[in-house]
């Protein structure tokens, strides 16, 4: 894994890393136990989908093409919705 520079933006603080999906099963041993054990934004080098999570725990936000979002929302084991920055957000309380 490769990186460690910062990204600030406001109310966030990011450290950027590099890698690949199997770098991921010891990233958090990089960081004291703060540290969530997933990272906020995960994307592959071809840009072709993007997982972001924020520090509400019930949240994850998946950009990808819309078959592929489908089939998320279709899958019988995940509780997932679609999302349009226009409409009104989904809330979980």
């Amino acid at each position: 894994m490769t990186g460690g520079s910062m990204l600030d933006l406001p109310h966030r603080r990011y450290v950027l890393f590099s890698g690949t999906l199997n770098d991921l099963m010891g990233w958090s041993d990089l960081f004291d136990s703060e540290v969530s054990s997933a990272p906020a934004f995960v994307w592959p080098a071809d840009h072709a989908w993007c997982f972001a999570s924020d520090v509400d725990p019930h949240w994850a936000g998946i950009g990808a093409e819309r078959g592929v979002v489908d089939r998320l929302v279709a899958h019988r084991n995940l509780d997932v919705v679609h999302a349009d920055p226009a409409e009104r957000q989904p809330t979980y309380y």
